[in-house]
């Protein structure tokens, strides 16, 4: 490639990157104009149809009304990681304390380890986990 070709490209490429942030201007005006009526059209509806809703339409209707544009919605059955609460030291399994235990946990509670361990700790269900 000779160096006149490079500048070519240099000098599209501004022009086309021009005509974008025009044309994004204008989509943005255009938005602009149209909200109002968007907005008169969804209090219509909601007027008509709102004692129709049920409490999780509800709900949802103003989750999206509350909520940032472009934020994240948080996915259904997406759980959150919580921290361990208990541990079992001779295998370094934990458990947060939350649901049924796990097998493990419910396996040592059969074990002369627990029943040692129970002695020595009789409030407690689980060893605690350190941290």
């Amino acid at each position: 490639m000779t160096n006149s070709t490079l500048d070519s490209i240099a000098t599209k490429k501004a022009q086309l990157t021009e005509e974008l942030r025009k044309l994004e201007q204008q989509e943005d005006a255009l938005r602009k104009d149209q909200t109002s009526e968007a907005f008169t059209k969804v209090v219509g509806l909601l007027n008509s149809f709102a004692q129709h809703f049920n409490a999780k339409q509800k709900a949802d209707i103003a989750a999206q009304v509350v909520s940032e544009p472009g934020a994240p919605k948080k996915k259904k059955g997406a759980k959150e990681e919580l921290p361990p609460k208990y541990w079992l030291p001779h295998t370094q399994e934990t458990w947060s304390g939350r649901g049924r235990p796990p097998r493990s946990f419910k396996i040592w509670e059969g074990s002369a380890s627990h029943r040692e361990w129970k002695a020595k700790h009789p409030d407690e269900k689980y060893p605690k986990f350190p941290g």
